[in-house]
């Protein structure tokens, strides 16, 4: 009989914490949500540098093919089955506080043609920032369209 030999504690190592990127804007991409064909993710920026950091409107949103090139998808700001849209208002985060956004769309086929599927999206905290790039499935059906909500600091009921 053999008593098992006692190893020696390996511990697994811990990714390293996400770096701050220059804006002082990290942003996550939740996972897909899925509700009666339509679907959303939630978005969230969170400032991570000592000094506040503000956003005002919509984040800056493309939805990219496998290639990572954006697709001719319409963009509409407001509210969708999935998330109501608060409206653009000027938010002021101090370090650690966060701002939310979702993208919502449906998977809807209208007719018997070709399907969109997006394969990431690319989201930024506002026009001319380098974007995050995060895997999302998008299937988005014959629709070709994606609706957005403003930045804000929760979602309204």
């Amino acid at each position: 009989m053999s008593t098992p030999t006692p190893t020696v504690g390996r511990r697994t190592p811990t990714p390293p914490p996400p770096t701050c990127p220059a804006s002082g804007a990290m942003i996550t991409i939740g996972p897909v949500e899925p509700a009666l064909g339509h679907r959303a993710v939630v978005l969230k920026l969170t400032n991570c540098r000592t000094a506040p950091i503000t956003v005002n409107g919509y984040p800056d949103v493309a939805v990219l093919n496998a290639r990572r090139r954006t697709m001719n998808v319409t963009i509409a700001h407001g509210t969708s089955y999935m998330a109501r849209d608060p409206g653009p208002t000027r938010i002021r985060l101090r370090k650690g506080e966060s701002a939310l956004a979702a993208v919502s769309w449906s998977s809807t086929v209208e007719v018997a043609e070709d399907k969109a599927s997006g394969t990431y999206l690319a989201v930024a905290r506002h026009r001319g920032e380098r974007p995050v790039i995060s895997p999302v499935d998008t299937d988005l059906g014959t629709t070709a369209k994606v609706t957005l909500t403003a930045w804000c600091l929760k979602f309204p009921n």
